[in-house]
């Protein structure tokens, strides 16, 4: 199947069978409006953290399910089934951040004073350093202490092999180190 310059699919008549030979599937309209639907009041505003649209969106949600559920039985399309673990992750994390808010209400309600809580984004190191600090530790600055570039080295080195583990570096690295 091809675009032609009308834009519409058509097949290529030039093989020798007359048959649609790219590995192209026809979607239905009906999937794609839905999943359209699930990045424009899910996706979208997720990336962007407009938790309050996300929070109003929330009432759609087994709608949304329940036709996951039908077009899947209905077309046996694998990517129903992604969709369908993205709106089950969704619904965790919206719960887990309904629950947070609510708990930083009840911490920072104060009457006595004014308070201003600024939250910001984790900040997150590099892989390795990450492993050296779950692993080894922090280094202290107050005592001076600082990463062992050796080490650090040789963390990047058992990242970059396949189908190492948390537990395999852990290994490697306290055998290294002692």
């Amino acid at each position: 199947m091809t675009q032609s310059l009308c834009g519409k699919d058509k097949i290529q008549k030039n093989n020798l069978l007359g048959k649609n030979i790219s590995l192209q599937k026809d979607i239905p309209q009906d999937i794609k409006q839905l999943k359209i639907k699930i990045m424009n009041n899910i996706i979208l505003p997720l990336i962007s953290r407009q938790w309050s649209q996300l929070y109003e969106n929330r009432f759609f949600l087994d709608g949304i399910k329940i036709k996951l559920d039908y077009y899947y039985k209905l077309y046996k399309l694998e990517d129903l089934l992604l969709y369908k673990n993205i709106i089950y992750a969704f619904e965790l994390m919206l719960n887990e951040h309904f629950q947070l808010s609510e708990l930083e209400k009840q911490i920072y309600k104060t009457n006595e004073f004014t308070s201003i809580v600024y939250k910001t984004a984790m900040i997150k190191l590099k892989p390795e350093y990450e492993l050296y600090d779950t692993i080894l530790g922090k280094p202290k600055r107050e005592k001076n202490q600082s990463y062992n570039d050796s080490t650090i080295l040789y963390i990047q080195h058992l990242l970059a092999k396949e189908n190492m583990t948390f537990q395999k570096i852990k290994e490697q690295v306290l055998l290294q180190c002692t």
